[in-house]
């Protein structure tokens, strides 16, 4: 459609239709849980903000995202594989880690199968929500030693 064609009122409802199709977008771009296009699953990861001394990443949706993962494995030192009993990927599983006296030092959702810790040295517990029931893994990080992997594995059918 060409505005230039449009009389006044038109070109004005125009305008407006353009300014709300640019913010529904925006809104859709920044809401979590919004659903995304399967472009933008196929190579998006999720690289979590440093809250107190956790930093996080998660994805590994598609080739490209998953070599992404991948080649920063090394700087986590706690590896999670979220998957079904047959072995398929799972994402947006809800996770926290918990210190050992039980304060809650983070809470959030892994946005593919595989979700990177940076964890300092101590014990934590590790927690997803799988078909609405939450397991619980319990690690150990040590300085220097070989990153620590767990999986969740979903019980269900």
């Amino acid at each position: 459609m060409n505005p230039q064609c449009l009389d006044n009122s038109g070109y004005v409802v125009w305008q407006q239709l353009r300014r709300s199709l640019a913010l529904l977008l925006t809104l859709l771009a920044i809401v979590p849980g919004a659903p995304l296009l399967a472009e933008e699953v196929a190579w998006s990861n999720t690289v979590g903000a440093e809250q107190e001394a956790l930093s996080w990443m998660s994805g590994g949706i598609g080739d490209e995202a998953l070599q992404a993962m991948r080649k920063q494995a090394a700087a986590y030192n706690v590896h999670v594989l979220f998957t079904d009993r047959q072995g398929s990927y799972l994402a947006n599983i809800p996770f926290n880690v918990t210190a050992r006296d039980g304060r809650q030092i983070y809470s959030g959702v892994s946005d593919g199968p595989l979700l990177y810790l940076r964890l300092p040295v101590g014990s934590y517990r590790v927690s997803a929500e799988i078909d609405r029931v939450w397991q619980n893994r319990n690690v150990r990080v040590t300085r220097g030693a070989r990153p620590v992997s767990m999986s969740f594995v979903a019980r269900g059918e």
